[in-house]
């Protein structure tokens, strides 16, 4: 397995990436496989429980015969993703999230990134971060939900997601802030082919990610994690670095 930077390609030892995602916020990984995948993370990383796992902090994510949009299962079909957080609305989302390909789509089914300092940045070029703090979720059957923004005292937290479950809203009722963090996210996102046995490693509180609608038979392993209590990047659990907003 070939771990590297984004956009850079050059190699990450796999004792540097906890150090890659706090400076970065993404690793890609190349002929990868799940058993590696899952070894680099026990040597930092716990795993987080999902309900659709197969095993501790594994889900593999394919079309189903059968799923219910409205039960969050979107991701089981062939349907695109816009991208979100993942586990966005529990008290504690996984600071940690890998994806590996298994099979590529057949057409389609390309993987989205957005890097949530970026957006965060030209965000606060509309509006300050009293306004910001706003923004939060609201489920469709209009129960609120958490900040999309979460800023404490020196690392920021983003969860965000825009579907049938969920959606951006803001409690001042600034509209203006609601279709200006849409068009950003639209507007940053960038296009991934994964191939079989590559994917990604991202810091689950900085970057969205979803995928294109796809054919054919796809199929990717996601494995969910959060640092361990006791790494010199635990505070990775805690959301990204303000400065770097």
């Amino acid at each position: 397995m070939r771990l590297v930077e984004a956009g850079r390609e050059a190699e990450v030892r796999p004792d540097l990436v906890p150090g890659a995602l706090a400076r970065d916020g993404v690793v890609l990984i190349r002929q990868g496989s799940i058993a590696e995948v899952k070894a680099l993370l026990d040597r930092w990383t716990v795993p987080v429980d999902h309900p659709h796992q197969v095993a501790d902090g594994l889900t593999v994510i394919a079309p189903r015969l059968r799923t219910d949009e409205d039960d969050n299962e979107a991701g089981f079909t062939a349907l695109a993703l816009s991208p979100h957080t993942d586990r966005s609305l529990h008290a504690q989302p996984p600071s940690v999230l890998a994806t590996l390909m298994l099979t590529p789509a057949r057409a389609g089914g390309s993987a989205t990134l957005v890097d949530g300092v970026r957006v965060l940045s030209l965000v606060r070029q509309h509006a300050g971060d009293a306004e910001i703090a706003g923004l939060r979720l609201r489920t469709a059957t209009g129960r609120p939900g958490p900040a999309v923004v979460e800023i404490g005292a020196g690392h920021a937290r983003i969860r965000y997601r825009d579907d049938r479950i969920a959606g951006p809203y803001s409690t001042d009722g600034r509209t203006d802030l609601v279709v200006a963090i849409r068009r950003l996210i639209a507007e940053t996102a960038e296009t991934l082919h994964l191939g079989a046995g590559d994917g990604y490693l991202v810091h689950n509180h900085r970057f969205l990610h979803g995928r294109t609608a796809f054919t054919g038979d796809r199929s990717l392993a996601r494995l969910l994690a959060r640092v361990n209590s006791d790494h010199p990047y635990a505070w990775l659990n805690r959301g990204f670095s303000i400065a770097s907003s």
